[in-house]
């Protein structure tokens, strides 16, 4: 039986609050209950801040190798917000969005063919019944268009790198994703092929750099979580991978359920299936690679593959291209020869406007604004402080990964519901936003959301 209680009234002296993950979510949470007054601890497995957020500069242009534009959620107003508290800047612009079949030889334009086979009303209608009868995105390309159609490929590549799974594992969920695919646009938040895009002046990670340096030497970093048993007083004990060990009166686990199977939870801690059903969330296969440009190409039209697919930034500088399914698993031992497959085509677009040799791409390190004059890369799925790129609903997860309960006078998902008001998650997984889910909005609304709550509970309501 769970008894609710104010957590005020159990700890006289105000609760210790730690935060277990400082990407994004964690560093919300964390510094917005600082600003609250309460106090709070952040602990984080890597030697940096930041989690899926590292920006680089690369042949002299900053970008990011993780978490790029804060639109991809659509308007972004909690981390809008956010930014702008910190006093950080924006820089705002439209991108376009075309592409280039490439099918080994030559180059075969995609919009000509959405305009020649796709009617967008006998297309929404198709896709409302086949999301009712097919179980994964794979069913449901079957059912629109042969697999050596173009469109079957492109959209194959495509749902895997926006969504972030394969067609076989993504859920129908997605269909509204592939309408406006097939319609030109990117998803239900960006309609059509020229979409809002925004990334902070000097590169992404000022954002979780400035929350980690208002923290100070409340961030702790080089503390993976191993364990968190039952402390004394209704706390929680934490033991990292040290064997140092903390106790919370208030524990927030702002880290992907794909961490998860690597902690030991004490039975009690996290209701079985709940704790069965966070660990079979899944996470995206996708890789990100950044080619510089000495200067825009005249043609932004960019290339698809049936492994691949890029987009050009505003100026037209900088090429990233997103690796999907097992292509995207390489390390700094297989980057070079997996890259390599994608030269002739690249040479044979882009020629003589490429700035600089395809021949000897870069791993990156897992430090913000490092200094690269070459390609380089970084695989997600290879990275062990999350094992994926993002979360996404996989086929027969499509109820516990969007059931929305209420709770303090806040919506959130059932699944990440807190647990007697002194556990709470937080991510981009956990947020109610499903149009904008695997963002940073989403990870920043998630972490908002759980300060308020805990708040709240900290002064009696």
């Amino acid at each position: 039986m769970t008894f609710l209680f104010s957590v005020s009234s159990v700890f006289a002296q105000g609760p210790k609050v730690v935060v277990v993950g400082a990407g994004l979510a964690g560093l919300t949470t964390a510094y917005r209950l600082q600003q609250q007054g309460l106090d709070v601890h952040l602990y984080e497995a890597r030697q940096r801040v930041g989690g899926r957020i590292l920006t680089a500069t690369v042949g002299g242009y900053d970008t990011e190798l993780g978490g790029m534009n804060f639109c991809d959620g659509g308007e972004a107003t909690n981390t809008r917000k956010l930014i702008e508290d910190l006093g950080l800047e924006l820089i705002e612009s439209k991108v376009r969005i075309s592409h280039l079949y490439f099918d080994g030889e030559q180059f075969l334009s995609e919009s000509a063919m959405l305009k020649e086979k796709v009617d967008p009303v006998e297309l929404k209608t198709k896709l409302d019944k086949l999301k009712k009868t097919s179980q994964n995105m794979r069913e449901v390309l079957d059912n629109l268009f042969d697999r050596n159609d173009i469109l079957y490929k492109t959209s194959e590549v495509k749902l895997a790198g926006f969504e972030g799974g394969s067609v076989d594992k993504l859920s129908s969920h997605y269909v509204n994703t592939l309408y406006y695919m097939l319609l030109g646009g990117i998803a239900p938040v960006h309609q059509e092929n020229l979409i809002d895009f925004a990334t902070i002046k000097g590169g992404n990670s000022l954002l979780t750099e400035t929350l980690a340096q208002l923290l100070g030497d409340r961030v702790h970093l080089n503390y993976p979580l191993t364990k968190v048993s039952k402390g004394k007083n209704r706390a929680y004990l934490l033991t990292f991978s040290d064997k140092y060990q903390e106790e919370a009166d208030i524990l927030v686990l702002a880290i992907p359920c794909s961490i998860y199977t690597d902690i030991v939870f004490e039975v009690g801690i996290i209701p079985e299936a709940r704790l069965s059903h966070i660990k079979e969330v899944q996470y995206g296969e996708n890789a990100k690679v950044i080619i510089p440009f000495a200067k825009a190409p005249e043609d932004l039209t960019t290339i698809v593959t049936n492994r691949v697919v890029g987009f050009f930034d505003a100026a037209g500088t900088i090429l990233t291209v997103y690796y999907t399914g097992k292509a995207s698993h390489f390390d700094k031992n297989s980057f070079e020869d997996v890259f390599r497959q994608e030269v002739p085509m690249l040479q044979k677009r882009f020629g003589s406007a490429l700035i600089v040799s395809l021949l000897k791409p870069t791993y990156a390190k897992d430090q913000p604004f490092m200094l690269y004059d070459t390609v380089v890369g970084y695989s997600w799925p290879n990275d062990p402080y999350v094992k994926g790129s993002y979360a996404y609903i996989a086929a027969g997860q499509e109820k516990v990964l969007t059931e929305i309960t209420n709770d303090q006078s806040e919506q959130i998902k059932t699944l990440f519901a807190p647990i007697d008001r002194h556990l709470y998650f937080v991510g981009e997984h956990t947020s109610t936003l499903l149009n904008a889910a695997g963002t940073m909005e989403a990870a920043c609304e998630s972490g908002e959301r759980a300060a308020r709550m805990i708040v709240k509970s900290a002064n009696g309501q």
